[in-house]
């Protein structure tokens, strides 16, 4: 499926509601610190003053999952898109049902929540980590929540995953009445490894990849024809009344896998001129690994946050804290505490 992505220029500013229906209090005190900002601070942070600067305009490619590439549809023509190979991403749509979701949002909700940054809320199960000093303590961790236990199964149901194995997992509540988002950035490098794995729960959204480099990416013009990858996503089409959703359903009709295809030809951009758009269904598992995970930047921008949104993100190891790795008897520890499936989140 390619799915409706116009999201840029829409956000839904009503109150955003939890589950059962109730709305979030704009008045509380939130978690942003610095430049970060949310929708429940701004109006008192330099009264509304812009910290970000001016936004560079990037060129917005979409990354089709059958495909494993990224595309755009070029302006004004009826039958030609612009593609660049996107290795690195694995995106699981279904990976649970309806009622695992909803037996999974009831035990996350049976926590507290604590106010984070740029308008999430976050809960932690994993050491307490001090990234600049590359410290960490145990602390209160007692390992990955029990509910984990079933899902880390099912991922290694998938080649990709037979041997992630998990020390800390990290649940984010996203939700559009606070203006909640995250600034492009890598994950630490130091500890956590080659997977970033993450179930998306409660709404569609879109991740949005961003890359600093400027040396060249190549990306291939083609003459393309319908495909089965155009069927837009039905939610996505309701949900959606923002300008430019007509080019984008245009759009998705030229994703192609290049049967038949022919190309035209061969233009050069840099790295640092392009973002990639990548559907994260409600309900899907998002592995980011390889390019996607050490090359480039990975975002939630506020105005892709239409409904709320839970994140369920799992962590492993970076090499260092491997059975030959220097921190290697630090991350048998964190691997034994964090299998137990006994945890509560830090407090």
């Amino acid at each position: 499926h390619i799915f409706v992505l116009s999201l840029r220029g829409f956000l839904q500013m009503e109150v955003g509601s939890s589950m059962d229906g109730s709305s979030d209090v704009l008045d509380q005190t939130c978690g942003c610190k610095g430049i970060r900002t949310c929708l429940l601070c701004e109006g008192r942070k330099a009264a509304g003053k812009n910290e970000q600067g001016t936004v560079k305009t990037l060129m917005r490619y979409m990354f089709c999952n059958k495909c494993q590439k990224a595309w755009r549809h070029i302006e004004g023509s009826a039958h030609h898109t612009e593609e660049m190979d996107f290795p690195g991403v694995l995106v699981v749509e279904d990976f649970i049902t309806e009622e695992e979701e909803a037996d999974i949002v009831a035990v996350i909700e049976a926590s507290e929540w604590k106010m984070s940054q740029s308008g999430r809320k976050k809960q932690d199960f994993g050491p307490k980590v001090n990234f600049k000093k590359k410290k960490l303590k145990l602390g209160g961790f007692t390992g990955l929540p029990k509910f984990s236990a079933s899902l880390l199964d099912r991922m290694k149901s998938h080649d990709l995953l037979r041997d992630f194995t998990p020390v800390e997992q990290c649940h984010l509540d996203y939700d559009p009445s606070r203006g909640s988002a995250i600034d492009p950035h890598f994950d630490d490098f130091w500890l956590w490894g080659e997977r970033l794995v993450t179930v998306n729960l409660l709404a569609d959204s879109v991740l949005t990849m961003s890359c600093e480099g400027k040396d060249a990416v190549v990306v291939t013009t083609q003459q393309t024809s319908n495909c089965e990858h155009s069927n837009p996503i039905e939610s996505f089409s309701n949900a959606l009344s923002s300008p430019g959703l007509e080019t984008f359903l245009s759009a998705g009709a030229h994703c192609n896998d290049r049967t038949g295809s022919q190309e035209a030809d061969r233009n050069i951009l840099r790295y640092c001129d392009v973002e990639v758009a990548i559907p994260m269904p409600r309900r899907s598992l998002i592995v980011l690994y390889g390019d996607a995970r050490h090359k480039w930047l990975h975002a939630i921008h506020r105005e892709d946050i239409i409904s709320r949104r839970i994140a369920v993100t799992l962590r492993e190891l970076s090499s260092e804290f491997g059975a030959e790795g220097a921190q290697g008897q630090a991350g048998k520890e964190l691997i034994d505490i964090a299998l137990s499936f006994n945890g509560s989140a830090i407090s």
